[in-house]
């Protein structure tokens, strides 16, 4: 080992250096902390959906026709209705009627009755509980007209609103066929097809 006071004076200069330069190196290797990795950059949020309202139900009976009711105001509840086919003579055909309450109607009855010439089958009463305002409520008949002409169908329905009974009478009008419209009297004739023409008699001047 070389000793450092037989060193010359420069040459120790420089190995203290070196070696202080080696440990300050050291130093900061051992207590150096590895910087912390870049923190990924959050994804941009999605832009939000568009809300789409809810659409309204459609009315499943727009194309049905309004039975017409007996002229009394305040009618608790509208009736519309709707064959399957045309009505036929000797041919039964479906007939869908449609009961829908009005605001604050509970519950409701109907009784369906028909006029002569027409045979009303299935069951004629219906009866609905705990009713929704603006629902409609079904109930189907067979109808079996035994002629041609124009008739209607009754509908009696009684509304329970706030322990009330309140009745109305609707009419549900059909055609069967092609009714003979009734012709007026034909005037009478001269020998030559020409109408005759009758002439009101006047009054002549009085004789004494």
């Amino acid at each position: 080992m070389i000793r450092m006071k037989l060193l010359p004076r420069r040459l120790q200069v420089l190995l203290s250096t070196a070696t202080l330069a080696a440990a300050f190196t050291l130093l900061s290797a051992c207590s150096s902390e590895p910087e912390p990795e870049a923190a990924a950059p959050k994804p941009a949020p999605a832009p939000a959906k568009p809300t789409v309202a809810a659409a309204a139900p459609e009315d499943e009976t727009k194309t049905f026709a309004k039975a017409v009711s007996d002229g009394k105001p305040g009618a608790a509840v509208t009736i519309r209705y709707d064959f399957s086919g045309k009505p036929t003579v000797g041919t039964p055909t479906e007939l869908d009627v449609a009961f829908i309450p009005n605001a604050g109607v509970d519950s409701l009855e109907a009784t369906l009755s028909g006029m002569e010439g027409v045979t009303l089958a299935g069951p004629l009463t219906a009866s609905f509980t705990a009713v929704e305002a603006g629902k409609p409520y079904h109930h189907k008949i067979s109808v079996l007209p035994d002629r041609t002409g124009v008739f209607y169908i009754t509908a009696s329905v009684n509304t329970e609103i706030a322990g009330s009974t309140l009745n109305r009478t609707f009419s549900i009008p059909f055609v069967v066929g092609q009714p003979v419209a009734e012709r007026k009297a034909e005037p009478e004739k001269d020998a030559s097809g020409e109408p005759v023409e009758i002439m009101k008699a006047e009054e002549g001047p009085s004789q004494r």
